[in-house]
């Protein structure tokens, strides 16, 4: 089957959709979203909103815009034409789908997805969870850059996009390198919280690989995050392409414009998910997926790569692992 090719233009639209299974390597736009009653147990819903909404802390003369916990995981799932040496896109469905499932993350960053009938089939086998991504009136949808949230728990306020390029605000632009690159963006969403209607941002990235492009978005997102966070917390996860030593991460995390930290810094304990016995070492030195937080409040209790195999010769989901951070507020 041939596959639509990538979009020019931009929309905001509504999908709904609906089973529940088991590293290296993109203005307001598309929402997809997922509705399926009584998809999510009761003890799924109490698990990601522990630490409760902080109401009856008096510690602190301020009161936090965002208390409570909050569990995230950014994965890059790999495109479904990008190499043979991974099973086929059909058979990763279901080990992404697990490896969300498993952790139960309130939120979710998505990166390499191609088409929109991917969200679809990632969406169909997690239930409980809404998509936003690039979809535009004309043109096919470009979701390189996935939110999930879900839906028993959060309502986006509002949702955006803007492209990794010297002109972010033309759809599907570049030129942060030379040569052969593909348009890269930031999707984000201001996201309410149902319970207690406390709000913060949620964004999700994938940097191009090719220098200089990391080091030029970099600036860019903490410029055109500022103003997003004003007055709610911000939470910013993906594949940036960027080790803890390069010059890219250096500036999200220098405190100027915008002050980010690192979810794995603020962790007293990291930990490795593995089925394979013993577990594949993981050097956190080349880690380039980040789950990067406003320096106002967070605090991380645990860090997690998940390194699980599937399939009858045990091979890896994507070509990174997913990671995810268990935080906290107030």
């Amino acid at each position: 089957m041939s596959r639509p090719s990538l979009p020019v233009g931009f929309v905001l639209a509504l999908a709904l959709v609906g089973c529940s299974p088991g590293g290296d390597g993109d203005t307001t736009g598309g929402a997809s979203t997922t509705s399926e009653a009584g998809s999510e147990t009761e003890a799924e819903s109490e698990s990601e909103s522990e630490g409760g909404s902080g109401s009856d802390s008096d510690t602190t003369s301020v009161e936090d815009p965002f208390p409570g916990a909050l569990r995230v995981m950014s994965f890059n799932v790999l495109c479904s034409f990008c190499s043979s040496d991974f099973d086929p896109w059909d058979d990763r469905v279901p080990w992404i789908a697990d490896t969300i499932a498993r952790h139960e993350p309130a939120l979710v960053g998505l990166q390499e997805l191609t088409f929109a009938e991917e969200v679809d089939e990632v969406l169909a086998a997690v239930p409980g969870y809404a998509a936003i991504y690039w979809d535009p009136d004309e043109g096919a949808a470009y979701p390189d850059a996935t939110v999930l949230y879900r839906e028993a728990l959060f309502e986006p306020v509002d949702v955006g996009f803007y492209w990794l390029s010297p002109t972010p605000d033309l759809p599907m632009s570049k030129g942060f390198a030379d040569g052969f690159q593909l348009a890269r963006l930031v999707t984000w969403a201001i996201l309410r919280r149902l319970e207690d209607d406390a709000e913060l941002l949620f964004a999700t990235t994938h940097f191009d690989n090719n220098p200089p492009s990391q080091e030029l978005s970099a600036p860019l997102v903490l410029e055109r995050t500022a103003p997003l966070v004003q007055g709610r917390p911000g939470v910013l996860v993906g594949d940036y392409n960027s080790k803890p030593d390069s010059v890219a991460y250096a500036t999200l995390t220098g405190g100027e414009p915008l002050a980010l930290v690192d979810a794995f810094e603020l962790a007293p304990q990291w930990a490795v998910d593995s089925n394979m016995e013993p577990p594949l070492p993981y050097d956190t030195s080349t880690r380039i997926d980040h789950v990067l937080v406003t320096d106002d409040g967070w605090r991380a209790t645990r860090w997690v790569v998940d390194t699980w195999v599937y399939g009858p010769e045990d091979n890896f989901v994507s070509d990174h692992f997913a990671i995810m951070a268990e935080l906290e507020r107030g």
